[in-house]
């Protein structure tokens, strides 16, 4: 069944793998049904979504850890604030659990407090650990997967799930959730380079379960790095009516949509994706996904040439104010300099990047040796850029273009820091520079089978015409 509507009770939990630490049938299936959001990328209409799900699950049980546990991972990821809040909330949405004696309570709750303190790869230590005695725990895999995102951990997107992958194909051919697991790996191989792979194992995916949005979402991938930008329109238009329904995940699908376009130089199609999916939410939340995807969409369309002023939209300025200082990641830091171009004079950005220092600089967090490896040069280049020195940007951003992982994202969101360079070397009044664009743009459309998309024609004409 593409979604699910039968719950799995504690024996039936208990029989395939996952751990739950309740005698309530009710607790064991509203677990299941709120994991089952998680792990889908979307809200059950039937049950009100995951928030009520959640809220349901904590009151059903309250003495049920493994609830709390969820509770607690999905209020980390959802929404960055202060590390000293962020940890705050751990420990309060946990309570006592921090010190159970039981080995799988334990194990989570360390975890979840290392990851509030910035400690994120001992998080993901912890929990590979658990993976070895609970393969079958896709809660736990998918914080895993969560946190290797953020932390640009490539390798372990793929190998996390490489690693259950086989015990999963093994199993029960009704055990509910496997299919997910292929969308999962088809990610990581194509985070890795290993495209073909990944576009198999999103494919196999899809062919289990046509609504996996994000099987979808690691097709879509696979069809850009393949430089397919076509057959990728053609596929979410005949799709759209599957993915549109996991509503968590496909505003951002219809961002790639957008970057589709962009490599079309159809700017006009990508600036509507942007105002109706991104700008116009009808007085709905903008979440954290949402915010990055409209941030990166307005900085990629001034790169094309076609800035827009977003200056109206009080959603973006409503985020940006409340979570500006939040300096959780990187990621979501390099998204605030982009909305500041639409909302901050040059001072408010200044205040920002020593806000940014002050926090990260000294911290030994992964957000701090993020910033230290890679980030203060980016945010350099992002200054010198808007103040036109694109020689300068260069300079800064080709000795680092290879490390930028460790930031976080995907290399489709990470290609923004290639476009600046890209653009900042054709733009150089360095003749080297301009001789160093024709090679980077060479460079990026054969790792894009060899197309050479109208984006990157527009850059080689305007080297021609310098």
């Amino acid at each position: 069944m593409p979604f699910r509507d039968h719950w799995r009770d504690v024996e039936t939990l208990h029989n395939d793998g996952i751990p739950i630490d309740t005698t309530s049938n009710e607790t064991a299936k509203l677990f299941d049904a709120t994991l089952t959001q998680y792990v889908g990328w979307y809200n059950d209409k039937q049950l009100g979504g995951i928030k009520p799900s959640l809220s349901r699950l904590l009151a059903s049980d309250p003495n049920c850890t493994s609830s709390r546990i969820l509770a607690a991972a999905l209020g980390m990821f959802s929404m960055p604030c202060p590390s000293a809040l962020a940890h705050a909330q751990v420990i309060e949405t946990l309570g006592d659990v921090a010190t159970s004696s039981n080995p799988y309570i334990h194990l989570h709750t360390q975890a979840l407090i290392d990851w509030s303190l910035g400690y994120r790869s001992r998080a993901t230590d912890t929990w590979e650990t658990i993976l070895l005695s609970y393969p079958f725990d896709i809660m736990t895999l998918k914080f895993a997967l969560d946190t290797y995102f953020h932390l640009g951990n490539q390798n372990m997107l793929r190998d996390s799930v490489a690693r259950v992958l086989p015990i999963w194909e093994s199993s029960s051919s009704h055990r509910p959730l496997k299919s997910h697991l292929y969308g999962m790996h088809a990610f990581g191989l194509g985070e890795t380079n290993m495209v073909p792979q990944a576009e198999k194992q999103a494919r196999l995916g899809l062919e289990l379960n046509e609504h996996d949005a994000w099987a979808t979402h690691a097709l879509v991938h696979t069809i850009e790095y393949m430089g397919q930008t076509s057959e990728g329109i053609n596929f979410l238009e005949k799709t759209d009516n599957h993915w549109h329904q996991c509503d968590i995940i496909a505003p951002h699908i219809d961002w790639h949509w957008a970057l589709y376009e962009l490599e079309q130089d159809n700017w006009e199609k990508a600036e509507e994706i942007l105002q109706h999916h991104f700008l116009n939410n009808n007085g709905t939340e903008l979440n954290r996904i949402k915010y990055t995807d409209a941030a990166s969409l307005i900085y990629r369309l001034k790169l094309a040439g076609h800035p827009r002023s977003s200056q109206s939209n009080s959603q973006l300025k409503q985020f940006l104010d409340v979570h500006l200082r939040d300096h959780q990641t990187l990621f979501q830091d390099f998204h605030h300099y982009f909305v500041l171009d639409n909302f901050a004079d040059t001072e408010t950005k200044k205040d920002f990047l020593r806000s940014l220092k002050e926090t990260v600089e000294s911290s030994d967090t992964d957000t701090g040796k993020a910033y230290r490896e890679i980030g203060s040069r980016i945010f350099a280049a992002l200054e010198r850029f808007d103040e036109g020195d694109y020689a300068q940007v260069v300079e800064l951003l080709y000795p680092i273009r290879y490390r930028t992982a460790i930031g976080g994202g995907s290399i489709a969101q990470r290609d923004i820091f290639t476009l600046l360079l890209i653009h900042s070397a054709v733009y150089s009044n360095n003749n080297q520079h301009q001789q160093l664009a024709k090679r980077l743009i060479n460079e990026r459309c054969e790792m894009r089978g060899s197309t050479k998309s109208r984006m990157m024609e527009n850059y080689t004409n305007t080297i021609l015409t310098n």
